[in-house]
């Protein structure tokens, strides 16, 4: 138990350097952009994104933390993240490489909106085409199985 106590410590530093990152760009959007940039849909995209994610971000921190103290919480954390049933549904699902790929896309295309438009609509609608391809997959085998 100590080495998944670990791996969520790991989580919550990682989800907390995200929430930096996401604040660290809505704060440039809010204040740096110029206003011609401000009234694009790219830079409302941008601020919509960064505002939202860090929400559910911090309530999983939260509750990753409040595992992390609690052994009991912690041991119904592992059992639900552990549950064969839906490991083989996730694995069939391309969970959690779609999801990541997905995030890194998104990223990638608010970065890569500041020098062109194009290539964020690009990898924006990849990234919500591989969510939502993933998601069909998903319901279907939990259907199925």
């Amino acid at each position: 138990m100590e080495a998944y106590k670990k791996q969520i410590t790991l989580r919550i530093a990682l989800f907390s350097l995200i929430v930096a990152l996401l604040v660290g760009i809505l704060l440039y959007n809010v204040f740096l952009a110029s206003a011609a940039w401000k009234d694009t849909l790219v830079s409302s995209f941008q601020c919509g994104f960064s505002s939202a994610a860090p929400i559910g971000l911090v309530f999983l921190i939260a509750k990753y933390s409040k595992a992390v103290n609690d052994e009991e919480k912690l041991r119904l954390l592992y059992n639900q993240e552990h549950d064969e049933r839906m490991n083989a549904i996730r694995s069939k699902a391309g969970v959690p490489m779609v999801i990541v790929l997905s995030l890194l896309l998104v990223f990638a295309g608010m970065i890569a909106a500041y020098f062109n438009e194009t290539i964020f609509y690009t990898l924006e609608l990849a990234a919500l085409g591989q969510l939502l391809i993933s998601a069909v997959v998903k319901f279907y085998y939990k259907a199925k199985m």
